[in-house]
């Protein structure tokens, strides 16, 4: 493993240095600009699993001290025995949390409150991911709809651990499903929330709003933890880490802190949920003869089970393959005992070495689950002793069932993605999302895995590291002759408890021969009805003179008037106050004319915005229709308070 960094590279090095040595022990503190090395887990972003986690497990009253035992059996959580001599942490004895220590990371009160782990192809950009949730919306087996209480990426706190975010709130009970009371979740979404979630693919950021599935209930057989993704990769330290404040067990326990130079590949197995023996102990790093399986096949087509660590299997005449053992799980070195302490993410890997033809003959990852092998539980399960007198009444969680997957190879690490902001928000092209930057040159080189990362400066002079190319400052040239055109987001501030205002920042970008400036109105409902400020007039769209009170209640609005030149990529700030929706309202300054997102109010009648995604849209500024290809202006925006 060999990385190689250019000059480029020190203001990487710094942002990531810095954010290791982060000792904030916020889970805010993971919602930094860093995707590092991180895996994709296919072609598209999607949801893979939305499961209902456990229930009532964050936020115990009085989980510390001498009467923590006690307080986990009255609230329902399970407790390990552990011999006292081996001074385990809370973490050992329990995987709940308590109310103080929940509700401090957190800076909220989480009482007794359920989790769902949301498990996605793509890692998520966390700084565009809200820690109030509001990304989020749980349909529950009721008909009713929640919105978590927080949102956050721990345990999966690693650079290259961000596909997974985990929600807390009041989701269900461990009711059996249709018995009377019964209630848990039954699907979750992504809903735009004025800060979209993005996700970052293999060219860069894509919306995640509108992805959805449905949830199975961890109580109920069946539906124990599984695999998701099992994928190959030539071994690579690239993204390990993170901060340290919030992940000291996740310091330290890569492949190579593990194995040194015997860790030539990395199969990492992505899950549904954390995975345990018993819903409180670790997986360690001998353990993978007690739940795994890898499968080969040879040219002959004779099937090989690899079944042992540190044995040498043949692979027909393709070669060797060993399992070294199992990585990122407690920093390198932690005593192998009951109180081993791993950091129950959604990742384990599964470290080899071996023959390059061997390894490309393995096919096949299996948990048995039983038969001479342990299953695991997520972490609501039931501990090593459920049974014990004065024990938490329980339902746990079930454990995992015979199940395979299908190992994915990327040996030239094309499915690896870098997006680092090391100097705040860059600009973004408003048509694609995609960071606008010109190329300074590559500041990392991965030799092993053929990984790449460039180095790129926006046009505010901010810098940014991605292993995608960058969008120019050039604005986009649609194809005419658009023929199906969406609805548009409307700006909502009605639901945002600002004093100050909404800040709405974004991008806008011009590709016509006439100058036109945009502004935005307030207008009471979504059909685009206002009042007119001078005469107090109530007007729909269709109704004289809309288009003159639509012009005054922009004047009313500081600084809201947005000219830009052609061609060209630019960001804009306003500021709306809060409680009111908002429109656009473009004027032609060739023509005169004025465009508004709804049909009725434009002089030749038709539609002249099309949405472009969340919280984006395009505009044709000619009467008629023009060329329709709706590039004129094409806006991007997001909204904070």
């Amino acid at each position: 493993m060999v990385l190689v960094y250019s000059k480029w590279a020190s203001p990487l090095l710094d942002s990531i240095n810095a954010d290791i040595a982060n000792t904030s022990t916020l889970a805010s503190s993971l919602l930094t600009s860093i995707v590092y090395g991180a895996d994709l887990f296919g072609n598209e972003a999607m949801f893979l699993t939305g499961n209902f986690g456990f229930d009532g497990y964050m936020g115990v009253p009085r989980l510390m001290g001498a009467n923590a035992k006690q307080a986990a059996a009255q609230f329902n959580v399970a407790w390990q025995s552990i011999d006292p001599a081996l001074n385990p942490s809370l973490r050992a004895l329990t995987s709940a949390a308590s109310l103080v220590g929940a509700s401090g990371t957190y800076a909220t009160r989480l009482l007794l409150a359920d989790t769902m782990p949301l498990v996605f192809s793509f890692p998520v950009l966390p700084s565009s991911l809200d820690a109030d949730g509001s990304d989020f919306e749980v349909t529950l087996s009721d008909g009713t709809t929640v919105t978590p209480q927080i949102a956050g990426l721990l345990p999966n706190l690693e650079y290259n651990e961000r596909q997974t975010v985990v929600i807390d709130g009041d989701f269900g009970n461990r009711i059996t499903p249709g018995s009377p009371g019964a209630r848990y979740p039954i699907s979750v979404a992504i809903v735009n929330d004025g800060t979209p979630l993005q996700m970052i693919g293999r060219s860069g950021p894509v919306s995640a709003v509108g992805l959805s599935i449905d949830s199975s209930n961890s109580y109920v057989a069946g539906n124990g933890p599984r695999l998701v993704s099992a994928k190959l990769n030539l071994y690579s330290d690239l993204g390990e880490g993170g901060p340290v404040g919030v992940g000291a067990a996740s310091q330290h326990n890569s492949g190579s802190d593990s194995y040194g130079d015997q860790a030539q590949y990395r199969l990492r197995l992505y899950t549904s949920a954390g995975f345990s023996p018993d819903g409180i102990a670790s997986l360690m790093p001998d353990d993978f003869s007690r739940f795994f399986q890898l499968k080969a096949t040879t040219e002959s087509g004779e099937n090989i089970t690899i079944t042992e660590t540190g044995v040498s299997y043949a692979i027909g005449n393709q070669g060797t393959i060993s399992v070294v053992g199992l990585a990122d799980l407690a920093p390198a070195g932690t005593p192998l005992n009951a109180a081993y302490v791993e950091d129950h993410d959604n990742y384990y890997d599964v470290i080899l070495e071996g023959d390059l033809n061997a390894i490309k003959a393995l096919s096949a990852v299996r948990m048995p689950s039983g038969n001479g092998y342990s299953a695991v539980y997520n972490p609501g399960g039931p501990g090593n002793s459920p049974d014990a007198p004065a024990a938490a009444l329980g339902p746990f969680t079930v454990p995992s069932q015979d199940h395979s997957i299908p190992i994915s190879f990327d040996l030239d690490g094309s499915k690896q993605v870098t997006f680092v902001e090391t100097d705040g928000a860059v600009l973004r092209n408003p048509w694609n999302l995609q960071p606008v930057g010109r190329l300074l040159g590559t500041a990392v080189e991965d030799t092993v895995t053929g990984q790449t990362i460039l180095a790129y400066i926006d046009p505010q002079e901010r810098r940014f590291f991605s292993s995608f190319i960058a969008s120019s400052s050039n604005a986009s040239d649609l194809a005419n002759g658009r023929s199906e055109l969406s609805d548009i987001d409307l700006i909502d501030t009605r639901d945002a408890d600002a004093a100050s205002g909404v800040v709405v920042t974004g991008s806008f970008s011009r590709s016509a021969e006439d100058d036109s400036i945009l502004q935005w109105y307030s207008v009471s409902d979504a059909e685009g009805t206002l009042v007119d400020p001078l005469s107090g007039s109530i007007l729909k769209p269709s109704e004289p003179g809309y288009a003159e009170a639509a012009s005054r209640r922009a004047d009313l609005i500081n600084n809201n008037t947005l000219e830009l030149i052609n061609s060209v990529i630019t960001p804009f700030r306003i500021t709306l106050e809060s409680g009111s929706i908002y429109a656009p309202l473009i004027t032609n300054q060739t023509s005169g004319e004025q465009y508004f997102a709804f049909a009725e109010a434009n002089a030749d009648g038709l539609e002249h915005y099309t949405g472009f995604g969340t919280n984006s849209w395009g505009l044709e500024d000619i009467f008629g229709g023009g060329d329709r290809d709706y590039d004129d202006m094409i806006v991007r925006f997001s909204l904070s308070s």
